[in-house]
């Protein structure tokens, strides 16, 4: 508790020294024929929201007063070039933070290092962003989305058009997407919600956690568990050694994976489906009328089961229409 109160009364005066930092750069101009927006914001935070003409304002605080602090602005043949600067040396701290107000068709394009990138409410604009260590957060766009950051997290919310989010350790959340959605990330976990269009991922070892699709579905992980509840659409699958879950799905499957294991309930096949694994085990529970299924399985080393009757290396079972087709090293099968 002790420790707590010194880490308060150490805290205090920085929080204080913080607000209290003086101005060291503003801005506050309109522009007038722009079509695209190219933002530098280094450290400050970049919000970028939509407006009936293209404005800027700013502001920057730094506990030192030095030469080289600024908020750039140039308007060269339609493209603004919005660029914040600081000294080369010398600096302590500061903290910033840039509005860009954009009308519909401005293309945008940001890029920080540390500061935080928020985008809202945009139609019918492009935007590329890209940060290093800043989280980014989108919501309410009406256009074309790419997200990327290298250490910090994504979110987007209630989007329409084609949104692609990659990163390297952060985590990535998209909910509401009415489009194509791909993510990549190779150490961070995923959570996509109520997707309205295909949905593409690819991580290292992070969890990907996916409810509500209504598109087509592809997951590749190395080693990372994957969850599907709640979709509609044909599903493709590569993974090492990371677990698919399944829950409420229809649609058909291909999917492959060496270690991991592939489970499933709820489970409606609309179309024949091939699961290939090595040592991964199958176990599904269908939905579907046993009279609509037919089995073609087989494994060196595990035995299968389909609707109760079990077989080793070879298991063929039913006359149904939409026939399974699984293989296996080690893995067992059972269907049911």
């Amino acid at each position: 508790m002790k420790q707590i109160y010194l880490w308060l009364l150490l805290a205090m005066p920085l929080g204080v020294m913080a607000q209290d930092m003086p101005v060291v750069a503003e801005v506050n101009q309109q522009f007038e024929n722009v079509v695209d927006v190219a933002i530098k914001g280094e450290f400050c935070k970049v919000n970028v929201q939509q407006g009936q003409s293209v404005k800027v304002t700013g502001k920057m605080s730094a506990a030192k007063e030095l030469d080289g602090y600024a908020i750039n602005c140039s308007n060269e043949a339609g493209v603004l070039k919005v660029e914040v600067s600081k000294p080369d040396s010398g600096w302590t701290s500061h903290s910033g933070a840039v509005t860009v107000t954009v009308p519909k068709g401005v293309k945008v394009n940001i890029q920080t290092t540390s500061g935080y990138i928020t985008l809202n409410g945009l139609a019918g604009n492009t935007v590329l962003a890209q940060s290093k260590s800043g989280k980014i957060v989108a919501s309410d766009i009406q256009g074309d989305v790419t997200l990327k950051a290298k250490s910090a997290s994504i979110k987007v919310n209630n989007i329409t058009g084609q949104v692609s989010l990659t990163s390297k350790g952060g985590e990535q959340v998209a909910r509401n997407i009415k489009g194509a959605l791909s993510l990549y990330t190779s150490g961070g976990n995923m959570l996509v919600e109520n997707i309205d269009g295909s949905l593409k991922t690819e991580s290292t070892d992070g969890s990907q956690t996916i409810k509500g699709i209504n598109g087509d579905i592809y997951l590749k992980t190395k080693s990372g568990a994957m969850k599907l509840s709640e979709a509609k659409g044909s599903l493709g699958t590569l993974s090492a050694s990371g677990t698919l879950n399944l829950f409420d799905y229809e649609g058909s499957l291909q999917l492959v994976s060496t270690k991991g294991s592939v489970i499933g309930a709820r489970v409606k096949l609309t179309e024949s489906s091939n699961i290939n694994t090595t040592e991964g085990k199958i176990k599904i529970k269908f939905v579907n009328p046993k009279e609509e299924l037919s089995f073609l399985c087989e494994s060196q080393h595990a035995y299968m089961v389909a609707f109760g009757k079990s077989k080793k290396r070879k298991l063929k079972w039913g006359d149904g229409p939409i026939l399974v087709t699984a293989v296996s090293t080690t893995g067992a099968h059972n269907y049911y």
